[in-house]
């Protein structure tokens, strides 16, 4: 496999300028692309670039509306119910993270929902946003059922990911950020696009066979982690974001990559603001604490080192920052074509160049 480094200015440019000539405004379409370039820095490619086709595709066959018109549904002092009407999941989560923030400054929480919305990313990016905020940072969404519930033969719950985020003293939240399946469905279409073979226990085939042939998986359904536990987040996490929201959910989401119809999927974002639970220099100070402990830790045979959440990714930013953001060949050819159709190849060649 042939990987380029890029540079994620000129990156995000391109991606940003393909999106406008394809009809999305100038402001929605930075937010996309920004969203987009941070899960390829931070080493996540599979809720990177590879999702720019997919989008465009589905704005194409009006599956999501070029601009998002977000109405209030419910509004509390900390609570408020975001309708994306068929809009972009980015911008509609960067309208309730702004609107959980505020909330949370002014009460000390807030919860917001959003339905009717489109995939939005990474849970760990809008998480984060929080913490460096200065508070304790949630996200969720549910996604379309590509994953089985524990101990069923089909398909009925999505991937269904979750990041909480915490601010530190270093500036760089403390993130986790994990989908329910043993692994996200991004990462075996990314597979099937290197063509490259996947590892046991990722999936099954569409007759419930464990399989290593990312097309036999995406026909297939993945598998939760940890069994029963990931099953069981995974629901939970599909009433918080979907039933509660008013969204589709489980089974009655259509499929991102199959369905022609609009997913309508459900957010939820939650912001806590730590001062009103201590002074925010005490948290980050014991936080260090709590960092130096897990990090200064004896690891197990055959590791190096012990790690924080979200270090990897932090890491994986700041190398790929510097270096430039790995992108392989097969993602380059689409990105030349997308460019190319939407009459920016001129910023795809000074991208290569």
């Amino acid at each position: 496999m042939i990987v380029k480094r890029i540079d994620s200015g000129l990156l995000e440019n391109l991606v940003k300028q393909i999106l406008t000539r394809a009809g999305v405004s100038k402001n929605e379409s930075a937010i996309i692309a920004e969203s987009l370039v941070h899960a390829e820095l931070s080493g996540c490619p599979s809720h990177g670039i590879s999702k720019l086709s997919d989008y465009l595709k589905r704005l194409d066959e009006n599956l999501i509306e070029k601009t998002t018109t977000i109405t209030t549904v419910r509004d509390t002092f900390t609570t408020a119910v975001l309708d994306a009407n068929n809009g972009w999941g980015q911008v509609a989560s960067q309208r309730a993270v702004d609107l959980a923030i505020e909330k949370a400054r002014n009460y000390g929480s807030a919860w917001i929902s959003v339905r009717n919305s489109n995939h939005n990313g990474r849970c760990g990016y809008w998480a984060s946003k929080i913490a460096n905020a200065g508070m304790v940072g949630i996200a969720m969404t549910n996604t379309s059922p590509v994953m089985v519930a524990y101990g069923s033969s089909e398909s009925t719950l999505g991937t269904n990911p979750i990041a909480i985020s915490v601010p530190s003293s270093s500036g760089n939240p403390i993130s986790l950020d994990m989908s329910t399946s043993h692994q996200a469905r991004g990462k075996i279409t990314l597979a099937h696009k290197k063509g490259e073979s996947i590892p046991k226990g990722w999936a099954v085939d569409a007759q419930g066979l464990p399989t290593t042939d990312p097309s036999d998986a995406l026909a297939g359904s993945l598998l939760p982690m940890g069994g029963h536990k990931g099953s069981g987040l995974a629901i939970m996490i599909d009433i918080l974001s979907g039933v509660m929201s008013g969204a589709l959910f489980g089974s009655h989401i259509p499929r991102f990559y199959d369905d022609a119809l609009p997913q309508q999927i459900g957010h939820l974002f939650v912001a806590m603001d730590i001062s009103t639970m201590m002074p925010l220099d005490e948290f980050t100070d014991r936080i260090s604490q709590k960092e130096k402990e897990t990090r200064n830790s004896k690891p197990a045979p055959g590791r190096e080192q012990v790690y924080m959440p979200g270090d990897l990714e932090q890491k994986k930013y700041m190398e790929n920052r510097k270096a430039g953001v790995p992108i392989p060949e097969e993602i380059l050819l689409e990105l030349k074509h997308l460019a190319a159709k939407n009459q920016v190849a001129h910023l795809y060649k000074e991208l290569i160049n």
